[in-house]
């Protein structure tokens, strides 16, 4: 049986706090990561610039007093967008950013190499590069100036190098040389080279400059209510952020000013011809509504034909809605007479009558129940068979609700068209004449609502080529922030804080899940009931402890510990037989059983410690001693058992009995009637006997000898045995195959996250520290 688990924030904030190095460590090496990041990156800025458009629309243009709402409507049918918006398309278009990219040379890039990164020289560069490329695609290439003295020098020589080429060229200032990737001619600026570092430059194609100018320009309109366009891009180089908007603006309004006359001549023109012909066919059309009226006597039948033209609409849309239900009733028969699929659900989200919902869910119902129960049956089971009947008759009236449904819906549909045929044939009596004037009619409107467009759009045009002035206007001249947006500080501080927090932990979490062996002393408690009787802290020699030497020592204190709460649970004996086992080897049984049964010698008592551990000894070899004569030779001899009882040099008190040699069958030979024999000649002679004995959770060894012992201590060794041993341990005192049954910690490293109980631990009075794991 488990203890309960309760949720106890104190210690889960403990574990974490007992990490305090590993946090301290992910600090400093994040905290240093994040400066470095900082100084590594190439810092990132923005320039912002607002542009205010003349909106055609905006009642301050003069030639608003021309528009109304009528012809405002028109022109949003026939799809015409708003000025702003055209313009914001204008300055995106890559033609224009081509020409700033010409203008400003924007194909070459100078750098100068520093500690952790290279740094742009945007017109702070000693030298500059006028480039001819071979071809439009050219690749993008790298120029490094080999040496460094060029003040006073007039060659240069370069390390060309990009996916194709690597190599060196010379060459001298002012002159045009050859180069794999076209030609270049340098010339010295006047600022001066800084020895120290080493320049470089790159040259790309013009596209490829482009396509990054557009990536890092944003254009957008902030309110709808306005007609302003903000223009936004991003640099390495503030100077050059502001320099390529204020160049796009200006290449922007001198193609808006040169294009101006163009348009607007092409435009009247274009009004001109279309007016003539427009007011010739309006003068056709109006004769012959005029001729038609007066030759047909025609009357104004408009709403009588629009009223039955509604109806007959009507009576179509409810026949598609029958037919549709009729398709989806049909379907759905189908489905449910088709044999193979006697087993699927029926669907009833297309249906809404009552009836058949009601049937439908009945019928899903008792297909679920069949495919519950196939799940433990088979189909010959009366239970699947009564479900099969019922889902049969269930098919059945399904069957006949569908086709209920279905005749309702043919009635329907019959009423329907019979109705339908009626108003066609009242359509088809309005008289010919009539409709053909309707027709006239509406071309008449469209055409005189398109004649009173172009003699607007005539106008409108007019004016504005006589205004001729700049239809955008900078209000806000590009700016570059003062700080970069990239790296940002503030979210650089706050993700290292956050890694500080996640990293360590996650690390902690992570050992947490993955590890199999008991760490703490609440990996004991939470899976067991069993008592832990102590807790032995590690100790780096083998063997018996020194208390000569060693005995205000912290594992010396923590066996007298020991040894005070063992007489708790054996001073209702006259000599208690005490039981050492393990889940595993190497747990610490021996040692424990020496070091135990020495500090009961010393308190005065007779102890006998006995190695019964028959396929693995090592207790007599721990403690110096022969293991040639023992335990097995006694079972199978005729010798006195006091003869198999050696003395322990170090303590006059403490004796041994070893093993002996290793048997063939040691179960049998512990079950031998000797055996309990031997126990209670052993006790009229000693007051305390310790066994040490093979691991429970390999052989039965110490299940056989349990039956002579009054007190059973079940070792565990710290990082070393299995959370899963801990089931050994309940099964154990569940089967209640071994009484009387503790738990001894053995071999907690100094600095580790074991908690003692107790009130006892590790530092108490001895200057020991916790590590944390």
């Amino acid at each position: 049986m488990q203890r309960e688990e309760e949720f106890d924030i104190k210690k889960i904030i403990s574990k974490f706090l007992d990490q305090w190095k590993l946090y301290a460590i992910s600090a400093v090496i994040l905290i240093i990561l994040g400066f470095v990041f900082m100084k590594a990156v190439t810092p990132m800025y923005t320039a912002n610039a607002q542009v205010l458009i003349q909106d055609d629309d905006n009642k301050s243009d003069p030639s608003s007093f021309l528009s109304s709402t009528a012809l405002s409507g028109f022109s949003d049918l026939l799809g015409v967008q708003s000025n702003v918006s055209n313009e914001l398309g204008i300055l995106n278009t890559p033609d224009l950013v081509y020409k700033v990219v010409k203008q400003m040379n924007l194909c070459v890039k100078y750098y100068i190499n520093g500690v952790l990164r290279p740094t742009e020289l945007y017109n702070k560069s000693p030298f500059n590069v006028v480039f001819i490329p071979k071809s439009d695609s050219t690749l993008p290439t790298t120029y490094s100036f080999v040496k460094r003295n060029y003040n006073t020098s007039k060659s240069f020589e370069l390390k060309i190098s990009n996916d194709d080429v690597d190599q060196n060229v010379k060459g001298n200032f002012e002159d045009t040389i050859a180069v794999p990737t076209g030609k270049i001619l340098i010339h010295k600026t006047g600022i001066a080279f800084d020895e120290s570092s080493s320049y470089y430059f790159t040259t790309m194609n013009s596209d490829q400059v482009v396509t990054d100018i557009k990536s890092n320009l944003s254009i957008a309109i902030p309110s709808t209510d306005a007609t302003i366009l903000s223009l936004t891009y991003n640099s390495n180089v503030p100077k050059k952020a502001e320099d390529v908007l204020n160049q796009l603006i200006h290449e922007y309004t001198f193609r808006n000013l040169n294009e101006k006359n163009k348009i607007s001549d092409s435009t009247i023109s274009f009004i001109d011809g279309r007016i003539d012909i427009v007011s010739a066919e309006l003068n056709s059309i109006e004769a012959n509504i005029q001729g038609f009226k007066q030759s047909n006597h025609i009357a104004d039948i408009t709403a009588q034909s629009s009223k039955l033209i509604d109806n007959t609409s009507q009576y179509i849309q409810q026949l598609n809605q029958v037919e549709v239900q009729l398709n989806v009733i049909q379907s759905t028969l189908d489905y449910i007479r088709n044999e193979n699929g006697n087993d699927r659900p029926v669907p009833s989200t297309l249906n809404n009558d009552p009836t058949f919902l009601s049937l439908v869910q009945k019928y899903n119902s008792l297909l679920v129940e069949k495919d519950a129960l196939k799940l433990a049956t088979t189909e010959a089971n009366p239970a699947i068979q009564n479900i099969n009947a019922q889902i049969s008759n269930l098919r059945g009236d399904v069957i006949k609700s569908l086709i209920s449904q279905q005749k309702a819906m043919e009635i329907s549909k019959a009423k329907i068209v019979s109705q339908n045929s009626l108003l066609s044939s009242m359509i088809q009596n309005v008289p010919a004449q009539e409709r053909q004037y309707v027709d006239l009619s509406r071309e008449q409107s469209v055409k005189q609502a398109l004649y009173l467009y172009l003699l607007q759009k005539k106008e409108e045009t007019a004016i504005t080529k006589a205004s001729n002035i700049a239809s955008a206007s900078t209000i806000q001249v590009p700016k570059t922030t003062y700080l970069p947006y990239f790296p940002n500080k503030l979210l650089i501080f706050a993700t290292v804080l956050l890694l500080i927090l996640i990293i360590p932990t996650g690390i902690i979490l992570l050992k947490q899940l993955l590890n199999n062996r008991i760490l703490s002393r609440e990996d004991i408690t939470s899976k067991t009931t069993t008592s832990i009787m102590a807790e032995i802290g590690h100790n780096e020699k083998e063997g018996l402890i020194s208390l000569k030497e060693e005995g205000r020592s912290a594992i010396a204190e923590q066996f007298r510990v020991f040894r005070t709460n063992m007489d708790f649970a054996t001073r209702q004996e006259k000599c208690p037989v005490i039981m050492i086992t393990s889940s595993m080897s190497a747990e610490g049984k021996s040692f424990v059983t020496g070091n135990l049964g020495q500090l009961y010698a010393y308190s005065g008592k007779k102890v006998l410690l006995m190695e019964m551990d028959l396929r693995k000894p090592k207790l007599s070899g721990m403690l110096g001693m022969s293991n040639d004569n023992g335990f097995t030779n006694y079972i199978i001899g005729n010798k006195p058992l006091e003869t198999f009882i050696k003395p322990v040099k170090a303590n006059e008190n403490l004796f041994l009995m070893s093993s002996g040699p290793v048997p063939p069958n040691p179960s049998e030979i512990l079950l031998s009637p000797q055996v309990e024999i031997m126990f209670e000649k052993l006790k009229e002679q000693f007051d305390i006997i310790i066994i040490d004995t093979a691991p429970i959770g390999a052989v039965t060894d110490a299940l056989i000898l349990a039956n002579h012992s009054n007190v059973n201590l079940y070792i565990m060794r710290q990082r070393y045995s299995y959370k899963n041993s801990l089931d050994i341990i309940n099964d154990l005192v569940e089967s209640e195959r071994i009484g009387n049954l503790y738990v001894v910690v053995n071999d907690v490293k100094k600095g580790t996250s074991y908690r003692y109980g107790y009130g006892y631990g590790y530092g108490y009075g001895y200057g020991y520290g916790l590590e944390k794991s």
